[in-house]
C-alpha cells in the first residue's frame, strides 16, 4: 500500500514536519539564547568574573605606564567585580547571576554596588578569612583596598603616587588571587 498522491495528504504531512521542526528551532534557539545571554548581563557571575581578570590585567598595564590614578581605578574594579562573583558563587550554584542574590534583594543597589566594605560583608566566609589572618597579608591588602572610593579617582585630575599605586596593586594582586581562590578559579 503505497502513500497517497494526493495533494491534501501531503499538505498535512509537511504542515505536521514543519510544525515539528518549527519547535525543534524553537528549543535549539532558546538553548542558544541561554548559553550566550551572559555576554549581555553585567551582572551574570561568569561576566562579572571575566571583568575582574580583564580590570586586574588593565591596572597593572596603567601602573607601567606610570598612570597611578587610571591604575588605582581599575583595580578597585578588578576586587568589586571578584566580589561579586563570589557572593555568587557562595549562594550556590543555582546563582549565576547577582541580581538574584539575598543581597541584591536585601537592597544592595546603586553607589553600594561599588562600596567594597559593603560588598565584603556580603561574603561572610572571606571576611572572616581575612580577619582571622595570622600572616596579616589579607588583613593588609583588605586595608589597603578598602579606601578606594571610584568616584574620587574617577575625576581626577592628578596622576596619582607611583608608591601608592604599587601597595595599592599589589594589595589587588593578592586579594584578587585569594578572592578567586575561594571559587576554585585561578587568576
Amino acid at each position: 500500500m503505497g502513500v497517497p498522491h494526493n495533494s491534501g495528504f501531503r499538505c498535512i504531512i509537511a504542515i505536521k514536519c514543519y510544525g515539528k521542526l518549527k519547535s525543534s528551532l524553537a528549543r535549539s534557539e532558546t538553548k542558544v539564547i541561554q548559553e550566550v545571554s551572559h555576554l549581555t548581563d553585567t551582572y551574570d557571575r561568569r561576566v562579572q568574573l571575566g571583568a575582574s581578570r580583564h580590570r586586574l590585567k588593565d591596572a597593572q598595564a596603567l601602573h607601567q605606564q606610570q598612570r597611578w590614578s587610571g591604575a588605582m581605578y581599575l583595580g578597585g574594579y578588578a576586587i568589586e567585580c571578584s566580589l561579586k562573583s563570589l557572593i555568587c558563587y557562595e549562594e550556590g550554584p543555582k546563582i549565576n547571576n547577582f541580581k538574584d542574590t539575598c543581597s541584591f534583594k536585601k537592597g544592595l543597589k546603586g553607589s553600594d554596588l561599588h562600596n567594597l566594605p559593603k560588598l565584603l560583608e556580603c561574603v561572610e566566609s572571606l571576611k572572616r578569612a581575612i580577619e582571622l589572618d595570622r600572616s596579616n597579608t589579607y588583613k593588609e591588602a583588605w586595608k589597603t583596598i578598602s579606601l578606594w572610593r571610584n568616584d574620587e579617582l574617577r575625576y581626577s585630575d592628578k596622576l596619582g603616587d607611583e608608591e601608592e599605586s604599587r601597595r595599592f596593586i599589589k594589595a589587588v594582586e593578592q586579594l584578587h588571587r585569594f578572592i578567586l581562590s575561594k571559587q576554585g578559579e585561578a587568576s
